[in-house]
């Protein structure tokens, strides 16, 4: 006989924290950029900012959160809903040639995407996490 705790088989998913806030840029909301939290190990959650700059972290699918413990912090555009923006060449220069390129996305510095300094330390429960980022 198997013993499976909870109803549901939540399967391998770790133990996630409720995760929201607000980004900004030079104290005006950030819209339309990608938020990642990357735990030092397993799966990152993300979430998308609207107009007013906030998010809310999904984990995987419809389950909101992100893992509990520290997780570096990545802020970027997205490449979500662009228009005139797909190409048919590799990964590679589709990911890298289009944050380059954008002139209405705000360019966000390295020190926030790529090379991150940011980070956040989750806890069970919600969190509240809003970033203030500076050009």
């Amino acid at each position: 006989m198997f013993s499976l705790p909870g109803c549901g088989g939540a399967g391998d998913q770790p133990e996630l924290g409720e995760v929201t806030g607000v980004i900004t840029l030079d104290g005006k909301p950030l819209s339309g950029v990608a938020v990642v939290f990357q735990p030092e190990s397993g799966r990152p959650a993300r979430g998308m900012t609207d107009a007013e700059g906030k998010y809310e972290l999904t984990y995987i699918r419809d389950t909101k959160g992100a893992k509990i413990g520290p997780n570096r912090v990545e802020i970027e555009p997205s490449e979500e809903g662009e228009e005139g923006e797909q190409t048919e060449t590799s990964d590679e220069v589709v990911t890298q040639l289009p944050r380059q390129a954008r002139s209405e996305k705000p360019k966000i510095p390295a020190r926030y995407n790529v090379h991150s300094e940011l980070n956040a330390d989750v806890k069970a429960g919600t969190n509240k996490f809003d970033f203030n980022l500076a050009l």
